[in-house]
Formats: C-alpha cells, sequence, structure tokens
C-alpha cells in the first residue's frame, strides 16, 4: 500500500518578500572603476562618455531632487566620494524617480559615464570630493538602509568617533576608520616580510586553549564538561614559544592574540595583539633588537612615512641609518630613566629632566622617600599678564597617589620663597651643607618658569614618580616646547620642528630582576613588603651575568636581562633573555619567588628546558598600540574592528550574555547573587 507523506501546514508570522524586488538586490553589474582609479586616468574617461563606469558604495549624504535634475553622493569603499548626476534624458524615468528614494547609506550599484563638475563643488567635512561627476545611465539600490542612518548622518560627517558604539559599522564606514584599518593591514603584511623576508624566521600559531599560570594579570577561564577542568585564554603565547625553543626552531613569531582581564583603559582591550618572536641560540639581547629595529624603521618609514631618530651621546636627535650588525637606538638604564626623567618610557623628545636637591635639602615626611628633586619648564607663560596653572598639574585626577608641589614665577619673590613654606608645612628640612645663594644660583630661576618639586627614593621603585607625571602632563599642556635638538647632516643643529614629525625610539635596559611586594596603604606613600618578591617583567627572565650571586644574598640588587622598547613615550614592547637552565629556574620559582606548586604550573617548561633547549631571548610588540600611533590616536580602540568599552563589553553583538542553567549545569557551575 503506497503511503503518502502527511502534509505540514506552517504558522507564518511573516510573509516572504516580494521575489522580484529581493532577488533584484541580488542581480547586480560588477563595479569596473574606484573613484580614486578614475581620478587618476580622468583624461581617459573625460574624452570618452562612451567609456561606461560602474561603481558600488553607499550615498554619503541626502539626495537633492529637482524636477529636472537630480544630485546624489557615493562614497567608495575607499572612504572617496563623488557627486552622481540624473536627468530624465540621461537616464530612463523609473531610474531618476528612484533617486527620490534614496537613504542615507544605502548600498548602491551606479553605472554611467564621467565629465567634468558643472555644479559649485559641495565639500564634504569628512571625506575627499572628486573635481569630477558621474553622469548616472543606471542606477541600483542593492540594500536600503533605515532612519537611523539618517538621524546619525550629521554627527558621521562632524565627529565620527561620537556615534554610538552600537552602530560601529557606520563608524568603519567612514575615511578615517577605513584608513585606521587599511593601515594596519599594511602592517600586518610588512611584519611578515621582514621577519621571513629579511631574517628568515618561521611564522607558527599557538594554542589559544592554554593552562591557568600565574603570570601577572588575571586570566580569562574557559570551562570544560569535564568536573573542576579549565582552560585558560593566553595572556601571551611565551611558554609556548620557550618551548618552540627546544623545538628545533631557531626563529619564530606570529601575529598573536591575546587575553588579559584587566582594568581598561585608552590603551587596554581584554583581547588584544601582540607581535611575538623568539631566537634560539642567542648570547646577546642586542641580536633580538637589530631585527626589531628593522621591523620599527621599516614600518615608520613605510607606512608611516615618518624618520626615525635616535639620541645620541651629546644628547642631539640623530637619524637613524639602519645597520644589520649593529643597534642604533640609544640604551638608557633603568636608574637614569627614573631619576632623571620620573618613568621607564620616558618621551625623549623633550630634554626635559630633574635635577636633585639632596645637597640642600633632605625629606622630612617619609624616611623612604628622602630625595628632593625638581623640574622647571622654562619660559613657560608671559609674566606680565595674568596666569593660572593648568589644572591638570593641581588635579587630583592626574596623579595615581600623590601629586608634586607646582608653582608658577610670577615675580622674584617665589625664588626663595618656596622652599620655606615646605620647610614649614614639615615636608622637608635643609641640609648642614645649604646655602641659599648657591641653591638661587643652581635652578636659576626666572619670571615666566614653572617650577614642581617632589621627593622619591633613592631607588624609585615608584613609576612614574610624582615628577614623572608632571613631565608628562607638561609635553601635553605645551606642545612642541623644551625640544632636543636635531643634529642636521651638516653638523648643524635644528632647534625648532613639529613633535609629530620625529619618532624617536630608545631602549631601556638594567632593569631590577624583582621588585618588592607593593601592600596596601591608606597613606599616599606607596608601601612595599621587602621581604616578599615579584618578577619585574616574568618569572622567566635571565639574570645579568654580573649579579649571579646576588641572586642567594640579595635578590632585589639583581638587574635583569630585560629590555623595554619607548617610542616617544610610549611602551611599545618589552623582552628579555630567558632561562633556559631547568635548575636555575627551578631556583627562581622556588626560593625566590616562593612558588610552591611551581611543578603543576610550570612542570611543562622544565621538562622541555632540560631536554637540551638552547639559550634563547625574544620579545613582544604591541600590535595594536603601534597601529594606534601610527594614525596618530591614543587609543587602541580606533584600530580595532570591533572593541569592547570600558565595561569589557562589545556594544555590537552585546557580548557577554547570560547561560541558561541548563547549559551551566553541564560545565558543573552555579551562579550566585
Amino acid at each position: 500500500m503506497l503511503r503518502t507523506r502527511p502534509v505540514l501546514k506552517l504558522v507564518r508570522w511573516y510573509s516572504l518578500p516580494n521575489k522580484q524586488s529581493t532577488l533584484a538586490k541580488f542581480k547586480f553589474p560588477n563595479a569596473t572603476s574606484t573613484i580614486q582609479s578614475i581620478t587618476n586616468d580622468l583624461p581617459t574617461y573625460l574624452n570618452n562618455q562612451q567609456l561606461k563606469v560602474t561603481l558600488h558604495g553607499h550615498m554619503n549624504r541626502k539626495p537633492r531632487i529637482r524636477p529636472q535634475l537630480g544630485f546624489a553622493f557615493l562614497r567608495d569603499s575607499n572612504g572617496d566620494e563623488v557627486q552622481l548626476l540624473a536627468t530624465p534624458e540621461t537616464t530612463d524615468g523609473s531610474v531618476f524617480s528612484l533617486m527620490g528614494k534614496l537613504l542615507v547609506e544605502d548600498s548602491v550599484s551606479v553605472t554611467g559615464y564621467v565629465q567634468s563638475k558643472v555644479q559649485p563643488k559641495e565639500q564634504s567635512t569628512s571625506s575627499p570630493v572628486s573635481d569630477w561627476e558621474l553622469v548616472i545611465e543606471d542606477f541600483q539600490i542593492l540594500n536600503s538602509s533605515n532612519s537611523d542612518a539618517s538621524k546619525l548622518d550629521k554627527l558621521k560627517h562632524s565627529n565620527p568617533s561620537e556615534l554610538p558604539p552600537q552602530y560601529r559599522y557606520l563608524q568603519l564606514r567612514t575615511p578615517a576608520y577605513q584608513n585606521a584599518l587599511r593601515i594596519r593591514s599594511k602592517v600586518a603584511q610588512l611584519i611578515r616580510n621582514v621577519f621571513i623576508d629579511n631574517h628568515d624566521f618561521v611564522e607558527i600559531e599557538t594554542p589559544l586553549l592554554f593552562k591557568s599560570t600565574p603570570e601577572g594579570a588575571r586570566e580569562f577561564l574557559v570551562p570544560t564538561r569535564s568536573y573542576n577542568s579549565f582552560y585558560a585564554l593566553p595572556q601571551s603565547p611565551q611558554q609556548y614559544k620557550q618551548i618552540l625553543m627546544s623545538s628545533g626552531f631557531t626563529k619564530y613569531f606570529q601575529i598573536a592574540k591575546c587575553f588579559r582581564d584587566e582594568d581598561l583603559r585608552s590603551d587596554r582591550q581584554p583581547e588584544f595583539t601582540q607581535i611575538d618572536m623568539e631566537m634560539s641560540f642567542i648570547n646577546s639581547s642586542d641580536q633580538v633588537g637589530i631585527v626589531v629595529e628593522d621591523l620599527i624603521n621599516s614600518i615608520w618609514n613605510k607606512v608611516g612615512n615618518k624618520t626615525t631618530y635616535t639620541v645620541n651621546s651629546e644628547g642631539y636627535l640623530q637619524k637613524i641609518v639602519h645597520k644589520q650588525d649593529k643597534l642604533q637606538f640609544s640604551k638608557l638604564d633603568y636608574v637614569t630613566a627614573l631619576t632623571k626623567y620620573g618613568i621607564d618610557k620616558p618621551d625623549l623628545r623633550s630634554n626635559l629632566s630633574f635635577t636633585s636637591l639632596e645637597k640642600f635639602f633632605t625629606a622630612k615626611e617619609n624616611s623612604e622617600f628622602p630625595v628632593l628633586e625638581l623640574c622647571v619648564l622654562k619660559q613657560a607663560f608671559n609674566p606680565e599678564h595674568k596666569y593660572k596653572l593648568p589644572k591638570s598639574f593641581t588635579d587630583d585626577i592626574s596623579f595615581k597617589s600623590r601629586k608634586p608641589y607646582v608653582w608658577p614665577v610670577k615675580d622674584d619673590r617665589i625664588v626663595t620663597s618656596w622652599y620655606t613654606k615646605l620647610i614649614d608645612a614639615g615636608v622637608i628640612i635643609p641640609t648642614e651643607s645649604f646655602n641659599e645663594e648657591e641653591l638661587v644660583r643652581t635652578l636659576n630661576l626666572q619670571p615666566g618658569d614653572i617650577f614642581a618639586v617632589s621627593t622619591r627614593a633613592e631607588f624609585p621603585y615608584e613609576n612614574p614618580t610624582p615628577l614623572g607625571r608632571f613631565r608628562q602632563l607638561a609635553m601635553q599642556e605645551f606642545p612642541n616646547k623644551w625640544h632636543r635638538p636635531i643634529v642636521q647632516p651638516d653638523g648643524t643643529l635644528l632647534e625648532k620642528y613639529d613633535f609629530d614629525d620625529v619618532i624617536v625610539g630608545s631602549w631601556v635596559v638594567d632593569f631590577p630582576l624583582f621588585n618588592p611586594k607593593e601592600v596596601q596603604s591608606e597613606d599616599k606613600y606607596p608601601r612595599y613588603d621587602y621581604t616578599q618578591f615579584e618578577s619585574t617583567h616574568h618569572p622567566f627572565t635571565m639574570a645579568k651575568l654580573e649579579d649571579y650571586d646576588l641572586l642567594s644574598s640579595e635578590p632585589l640588587k639583581v638587574r635583569g636581562e630585560h629590555y623595554d622598547l619607548v617610542i616617544n613615550g610610549v611602551e611599545i614592547g618589552g623582552g628579555s633573555r630567558r632561562i633556559h637552565d631547568p635548575e636555575l629556574q627551578t631556583y627562581i620559582f622556588k626560593e625566590i619567588l616562593q612558588i610552591t606548586n611551581y611543578q603543576a604550573l610550570f612542570g611543562h617548561l622544565l621538562k622541555a628546558l632540560s631536554m637540551g633547549c638552547p639559550p634563547h631571548a625574544g620579545l613582544a610588540l604591541g600590535f595594536d598600540r603601534l597601529c594606534a600611533m601610527l594614525i596618530g590616536s591614543n587609543t587602541i580602540r580606533d584600530v580595532i574592528a570591533f572593541p569592547k568599552n570600558q565595561s569589557g563589553v562589545d556594544p555590537v553583538v552585546e557580548s557577554p550574555t547570560g547561560v541558561s542553567e541548563k547549559v551551566l549545569n553541564e560545565y558543573f557551575i552555579t551562579t550566585k547573587q
């Protein structure tokens, strides 16, 4: 007996869209050109109206329709804009009437011919307008936009960064953001070219499902469907790349995704990208630095179109001439960086530095911070006019904990009265060698100067110090002042230039291998427990060979083989020579860092080291941070397609989200209110 299948009757809440109008959106001609390609060969198109072109893009502004003439404005994927012209004579009636239905951000395909612009140019505030226009012969709306895009159109042109973050895709259509992500793509390609073609590196991807190990920041845990069994997303590929060095690969790199569950700022995201590299059979960190400098100079010269400089022995900026066998960026040791500039990532475009007043005063307020130092901003204002200090110099928000004391020199009275105020307040006391005339002569304060004073520890773990932060703020408040001169090829000095035109790199070296653990304190001064140690960089960093004996006696005096690359006051990356000896690594874990479960956490690494792992060193560069600098932005969100906000939320897809109790049960997870 033949059985027939039962006919199921579907209950539909929505009707199927019209077939003809819907399928028409999927049938359209390919683009023949871009706006830029036509502009580059404009005479060819102007002299031949039979040469038909098809452009794809979005409506950039609201069209203007008159009875016999229509204007629209197309923006293509490069962010360029061209005026579209339509008349009843050049198009059939349906195409002309279609223009009247256009909305801002409609996706369109347009075919026509090129002619010189006959109407007055209407400049857009956000995209370059071409000097020619496209006379429309055929026109298709591939997908209509909605009223939200029209409401946001004014903001899109005036300040795209202020578009609501849930409309990130509209923001990304604007020229500035298109350019940012295209630059990111170019840099990624250049990175691969430099590593592979210039230095014979191998690109290797390491896993994203790792294990939980202490590396400084909080981790993101990934539950499994096995009881009490979790992966952790890697804070960096550090341990995997060291294992690769034990795997016969001598030069590794990758553009790696990393994850850290930490407080977010303009230069931090929960997921970020770094340029990761490692080299084996390395007996000097300079071997890593030479490769990195080749990469950095190539990026800035070829993508950023900027010249790279170093600080020479005379304190002047000197143009980099890259050499394959020698470092070009200057080296600055950690102690000098903190005592001279107050931070381990100083912006060396400026020659602002500090003067120690140890000879004249000692701090009274806190014996662990005895050194008094001063920073002078020469001729920062006109003393003949009324003047008020910038708010950032005195605002609590500008400083992490304690602030320096800041004065404008409005007249000569402040030259000798400032320190009496600090003495009366119990902040400082004069030394036995105090001499007022010598102090006045040493400081040479003049009306129009601004100066700040603060205390610091003899060996500063505080980073930045109050004056270090003040120096940063001064460079922001007074851009393009207190330049470090550029020495020209003929030996002459260039005193004035635009800070944004120079890229100054420096290696900061000789960091302490360990720091005392900072403890919570209600005092404005940082407090430390000098019996407990933390790794300054990470626990795999090698000690400087000459400090080896101090590991057993005075660990805090040990300097590490750690190096940071700083460009224009931004830490672009850091690295180190690693500990490849398993016995020494075990000693660091067990005796100095007092990690009791080091075998459970790092046993895999110790095994790899114990099987003939060669000496190795490496470095990681912040890819997002580097790209942000290239476009002149101070936030990495501008170079990430879909960044998280300060709450760690992706406003486009609204993640993270809750999960049902049924699903959580499969992972042995319960939630608490």
